[in-house]
């Protein structure tokens, strides 16, 4: 993936979680530039993208400043095309994990061809309830291989992702997601605390990091009356 590329969707997503707050001025260049360690040329591809997305805009002599969004008033619309977890849609907020699994084995079939390995490369396999403010929030399924970095049931305690930055840094830059309404069964109503058969959100996804390359298979199951996720379409017209 560019450079410039990695430095749009990282920006994007403090956008999106209300890191850098609608209506407020955004970091300067030289800023970005000594963060990021590229070019000013290279940083100016990423703010294009992100102003061809109506994230942002400059006024001379003012400096470039975030767009505010259409306004919701209801705290859980969260935004669908960014591949974060819990911890940075909720950064604001307590976050706690229940642990209910965590092993490593060898890899099934389907997750052999969504994380692009062979048969004999071990994974990492944890299943965690994710509360927010003590209240349940989402089931976690992940699959990720054991060469991505060493996991304890300590570390799954908090943010994985912000773990493997600080280890392997790692960057979570892309995902595939299918998303797709099922009804519960036994495992997910006892972990989610509702009845067998209720209506769940799925969002099944690949994440991959900055090289390409997929380091997690996972399923997240979600309250259907607690969760609501929000998708902006923005078409570039010449």
């Amino acid at each position: 993936m560019y450079k410039y590329r990695e430095i749009y969707s990282d920006i994007k997503r403090d956008i999106l979680t209300n890191h850098y707050r609608a209506g407020t001025l955004l970091p300067t260049q030289e800023f970005f530039a000594e963060k990021y360690d590229v070019s000013r040329i290279t940083l100016k591809k990423a703010l294009n993208l992100l102003e061809n997305d109506g994230l942002i805009f400059s006024k001379q002599g003012s400096g470039t400043f975030i767009r505010p969004q259409i306004e919701n008033n209801d705290s859980e619309l969260l935004p669908l095309d960014l591949p974060v977890g819990v911890t940075y849609s909720h950064r604001d907020q307590k976050i706690s994990s229940k642990i209910l699994s965590f092993d490593a084995r060898l890899p099934e079939k389907e997750e052999q061809q969504n994380l692009g390995i062979n048969a004999s490369d071990p994974v990492y396999q944890f299943k965690r309830v994710r509360s927010i403010n003590e209240q349940i929030y989402s089931l976690e399924h992940v699959i990720m291989p054991t060469q991505v970095a060493p996991l304890n049931e300590e570390i799954l305690q908090g943010s994985v992702y912000d773990y493997l930055g600080h280890v392997a840094k790692l960057q979570l830059t892309d995902a595939r997601r299918i998303i797709y309404a099922d009804h519960a069964d036994q495992e997910v109503s006892d972990s989610l605390e509702i009845e067998a058969g209720s209506p769940v959100l799925v969002i099944e996804q690949v994440a991959y990091d900055q090289k390409g390359s997929a380091f997690e298979f996972s399923k997240s199951y979600f309250i259907s009356s607690k969760s609501k996720f929000s998708l902006d379409i923005h078409l570039n017209r010449k």
